[in-house]
């Protein structure tokens, strides 16, 4: 049996090149906390010198966690194309 990491070790992501991610930034001008940034595991929200949001879409995880965090509803999101391949079996 292959221990847990080394498994994880051996899956692959292939990354949608289409983001899956829409950001109003008229919206994240109005904000001034920037939840999103702050509550986002992956560290897919990065604020921008211009007082919107910069999105890296390839570090998502899918939790939904800033959709449901920001206070003017700026963030669309549909899951994306691609997904993880698992390569043990």
């Amino acid at each position: 049996m292959i221990p847990l990491l080394k498994r994880l070790g051996l899956n692959t992501y292939d990354v949608d090149k289409t983001p899956h991610i829409e950001v109003d930034q008229e919206k994240c001008l109005r904000c001034k906390d920037k939840p999103c940034t702050l509550s986002c595991p992956a560290g897919t929200y990065e604020p921008s010198p211009e007082g919107g949001i910069i999105v890296h879409y390839e570090r998502c995880l899918e939790c939904g966690g800033a959709l449901v965090i920001c206070p003017y509803g700026a963030i669309k999101f549909r899951f994306p194309n691609g997904g993880i391949k698992y390569k043990y079996g």
